[in-house]
């Protein structure tokens, strides 16, 4: 499952003005002008970018003190101070997104794509991969400056991936929204 186009394209038309500010106030890739999704970015960049912002979340208030958006939009930004960076096992795909458990503290997320569902993007799970996951108009989604890592995991770790997931679903505890 990904997000509606409307929905990803509103999420970049948020998220590019706020590296921008990020990266100008802060100058955290200085050779970088301006972040501008028209004109392309460097992916190495916007990732030095959030990094800087999700280890500095209070960034977000500075910007929407200054941003002239509207109070809906304003609310998606502040959402995302309640950002869950970490690691992550991406353990399988549903309908509603694709399940990912914390590595840190066992949490299971569904979590939805950008423009593309996490299976076209990273094929069969598990997979390990550091991301950072904050709402969106209800659901969960990544920051889109997702870091696989290429390992194979064996059958027990697989089960006991698996495991996670069952005992978040028989417990109702699995997030689909924060």
């Amino acid at each position: 499952m990904r997000l509606e186009q409307s929905d990803a394209e509103l999420f970049y038309q948020l998220w590019f003005p706020l590296l921008d500010f990020v990266n100008k106030k802060y100058h955290v890739c200085p050779e970088t002008e301006t972040i501008d999704q028209r004109q392309g970015v460097d992916a190495s960049d916007a990732k030095a970018i959030a990094d800087y912002l999700w280890s500095h979340i209070e960034v977000i208030e500075e910007y929407l003190a200054i941003a002239e958006l509207p109070k809906e939009y304003a609310q998606i930004v502040a959402g995302w101070k309640q950002c869950k960076p970490g690691r992550y096992i991406l353990e399988r795909h549903l309908k509603k997104g694709s399940v990912f458990i914390s590595a840190e503290d066992g949490s299971v997320y569904v979590v939805k794509g950008l423009f593309s569902t996490w299976a076209e993007m990273l094929g069969e799970s598990p997979v390990l991969l550091d991301a950072v996951l904050i709402p969106f108009r209800g659901s969960i989604i990544s920051d889109g400056l997702v870091v696989p890592y290429h390992i194979y995991f064996g059958k027990g770790a697989r089960e006991d991936f698996k495991e996670a997931y069952m005992n978040a679903k028989r417990n109702h505890t699995i997030h689909f929204s924060f």
